[in-house]
């Protein structure tokens, strides 16, 4: 039986967390960037290393060759997609 992973909130987030990222799809219009030393063997997709609602500088510093980086990024309207609305 696959065990199921615990979905975080955005509260509940903060750097340097190592996350996989079916952990984070409760979380909606908010860039999280994961990143995973090439070298480093984990069992988790990435480590969280930017939270925020653009990337920016700080989340440009992640890239690197020495980085797989794992943007993630769950859209809201996506989401809303089977709901109508009248004219």
């Amino acid at each position: 039986m696959a065990e199921t992973l615990r979905k975080y909130s955005l509260e509940e987030l903060s750097k340097g967390m190592r996350v996989f990222k079916e952990q984070l799809s409760d979380i909606l219009d908010t860039w999280i960037i994961l990143y995973r030393p090439k070298n480093e063997q984990m069992q988790e997709d990435g480590i969280i290393g930017f939270i925020g609602k653009e990337p920016n500088e700080e989340s440009d510093r992640l890239y690197s060759p020495n980085n797989v980086i794992i943007p993630v990024y769950n859209d809201s309207i996506e989401q809303e997609e089977d709901i109508f609305y009248d004219e």
